[in-house]
């Protein structure tokens, strides 16, 4: 899963927590004592969800849909599909606008920023001041997203081409997206 939905699934009125389910991609390893006790309990929740979502039958489904295409980035690409899915809905899952949410999101981590774990303090103050989250509800952006991400592979393997499924899969997407949120929305910690 990507950014919005961790922090999404994460305490909402934790500081610290948001950062853990944030910071959840770039921690890797064991965790001991790097981080406080919050942060630490964020990264875990992230990780939970992280397999939770992998072995989800919905998810599964959707990587299908994706993966005569495009292989194992499939994985990588479902999850800004989830985001998408996510941010276009916001308001149903969470009962607020989606830009409500960032603000106070952002209002809470940004005290923060300099002990944010790894690139997470580089990463987070783009994400921030782009509108990557909120960016998300529009395939235009999804697919921008995509496109750095592939960027970024030594393959470079053009996953922006993935956002045509938005238009013409979108049904049974978004059908085992829902099918899927209903259920990771009980680990939300």
């Amino acid at each position: 899963m990507n950014f919005l939905a961790h922090i999404f699934l994460a305490n909402h009125d934790d500081a610290e927590s948001l950062i853990g389910n944030l910071a959840g991609d770039f921690v890797k390893g064991v965790l001991r004592d790097r981080f406080t006790p919050g942060v630490r309990a964020g990264i875990a929740h992230h990780r939970r969800v992280d397999a939770f979502t992998d072995s989800h039958r919905a998810v599964v489904e959707m990587r299908h849909i994706l993966t005569p295409e495009h292989g194992h980035y499939a994985r990588v690409i479902n999850d800004i599909f989830i985001d998408h899915f996510l941010a276009c809905s916001f308001d149903e899952f969470a009962g607020q606008p989606l830009e409500q949410f960032l603000d106070r999101v952002y209002a809470l981590i940004d005290p923060h920023i300099d002990e944010l774990p790894g690139r997470l303090r580089v990463v987070y103050p783009r994400m921030r001041d782009d509108g990557w989250l909120l960016s998300y509800r529009e395939i235009a952006s999804v697919h921008e997203a995509l496109a750095n991400m592939s960027f970024r592979l030594s393959r470079r393997p053009h996953l922006e081409t993935a956002t045509r499924h938005l238009v013409d899969s979108r049904a049974p997407l978004e059908r085992h997206f829902r099918a899927f949120f209903a259920d990771v929305i009980r680990l939300r910690g």
